[in-house]
């Protein structure tokens, strides 16, 4: 095989950057690949070979379209960057009108969209090297120049009343969505070079993308990965040794009962392994950003849901709400979403972890035993109130395990408003999942 080509490796090496795997034996099938097709092929090529996982193709596509599959570009793809700019200063005080936008949408060409796409980049001013760090809230900015909301709205309006191009002018509504994200990584490449690539290619890394930035289309892409780790914890059932008529010799039984004998063992006792299905109780903060999180991570435990004898799941902000029964009948994304928006658990909107593990333990303290295992999911930020430590380790001594999975990073545990340090030492584990690739290490730990 020859020298891997320079533009591959600098593709390589940005991957890698990004967190994204890609193996030795990836890199000569996409040698071999680059070395035998023409170069209109290359992409495809790249595809195919380059990258294994389903969710690895968007940060691909992304990184070749940026690049142009050979090169960095020269100049963004919109060719009215100047017309646009000029229309955007018209418009500079506010946001753009929704009449121009609804029109762009139903009569407008690809081009009118393109030209919508950097007035709305145009109003977002001078664009730094903090804008590197916060694409994502760029993009959302750029969609609010267009009164995002307003026109998604009278869209919605409109296909309810039975009007069929609205549908249509829906779709091109992502369609828009789409040209304003490209061509402001495109003006940021231009500007940035090699470190915009960096950070874009981090924006399309779903495995490291925090629970709150993933978009609708994202945890799409995410889901059929979800259920096949449910699957795969749900098969690595716990084991523990329990006496048995036949099996292994248990030695510690055997000298003890030979103790009685004067040392001489006149029975042998026997001990095999028993599969382990413990009743688990699962504890969500839905509330603010912490949601997304909290409804994914009920996603997992429902399409692991047979690995446990009971499954029983309560929901909170302030207060406290058991929605097994709404989610045992139909546990998809949907009904999560649902019951985390509808369930009745929330008075003031404020979390209130000490509250809700009071009212848990007045509710439900009794039915706590030693073979009962409690999930909480929550950032444990109380809003200044009672943290209830007392309530909380009584929880702790009746159940044989406590696990926190905490959605925020280890470093603001103990900021602010945050109860972790007061509940953590009353946990069997504490740990930090913030993103997909947190959650898979902790699966693959076997808390």
């Amino acid at each position: 095989m020859d020298t891997i080509p320079e533009v591959l490796q600098e593709i390589a090496t940005l991957l890698r950057a990004g967190g994204i795997e890609v193996t030795l034996a990836e890199m000569v099938d996409a040698v071999r690949g680059w070395q035998a097709t023409p170069v209109a092929y290359w992409p495809e090529v790249l595809q195919v070979t380059l990258v294994k996982r389903y969710e690895d193709l968007k940060p691909l596509a992304a990184l070749l379209s940026l690049t142009g599959s050979h090169g960095w570009p020269e100049q963004p793809a919109c060719k009215n960057r100047g017309m646009a700019s000029g229309q955007a200063t018209r418009h500079a005080g506010g946001q753009l009108p929704v009449l121009d936008v609804m029109a762009a949408l139903f009569n407008g060409s690809d081009k009118d969209l393109n030209d919508l796409a950097e007035q709305a980049i145009d109003l977002l001013g001078e664009l730094n090297a903090g804008a590197l760090d916060h694409l994502e809230g760029k993009v959302r900015e750029a969609r609010l120049a267009l009164n995002w909301h307003m026109v998604r709205h009278r869209l919605r309006v409109m296909e309810s009343e039975g009007r069929q191009e609205a549908r249509v002018a829906q779709q091109r509504l992502q369609l828009l969505a789409a040209i304003i994200r490209r061509n402001l990584e495109l003006r940021l490449v231009q500007e940035f070079g090699p470190e915009a690539m960096l950070a874009i290619l981090c924006t399309y890394n779903l495995a490291e993308k925090g629970w709150s930035e993933l978009a609708e289309e994202d945890l799409a892409v995410m889901r059929p990965y979800l259920k096949k780790l449910g699957r795969y914890l749900g098969n690595k059932y716990s084991w523990r040794y329990r006496p048995a008529h036949r099996g292994k010799i248990d030695l510690r039984r055997t000298v003890k009962e030979a103790c009685r004998h004067g040392g001489v063992p006149w029975q042998l006792r026997y001990r095999d392994r028993r599969r382990e299905r413990p009743v688990l109780f699962v504890l969500g903060d839905i509330s603010g950003s912490v949601a997304p999180f909290s409804v994914f991570m009920l996603e997992l435990i429902y399409a692991m849901q047979h690995a446990f004898r009971q499954v029983r799941t309560f929901v909170f902000v302030d207060d406290l709400a058991e929605v097994t029964s709404a989610i045992r009948e139909s546990p998809d994304a949907g009904t999560m979403e649902q019951v985390a928006r509808f369930a009745r658990c929330s008075v003031s909107g404020y979390s209130d972890f000490g509250r809700v593990f009071k009212l848990f333990l007045e509710r439900y303290g009794e039915v706590l035993t030693p073979e009962t295992t409690i999930l909480i999911l929550g950032d444990a930020r109380n809003n200044w109130r009672q943290p209830e430590v007392e309530s909380f380790a009584a929880i702790c001594r009746k159940a044989g395990k406590v696990v926190w999975l905490n959605p925020q990073p280890e470093a603001s545990w103990d900021t602010m408003d945050s109860s972790m340090a007061l509940y953590a030492p009353f946990c069997h584990a504490v740990r930090e999942c913030s993103n997909l690739k947190q959650l898979i290490a902790i699966a693959r730990e076997g808390l």
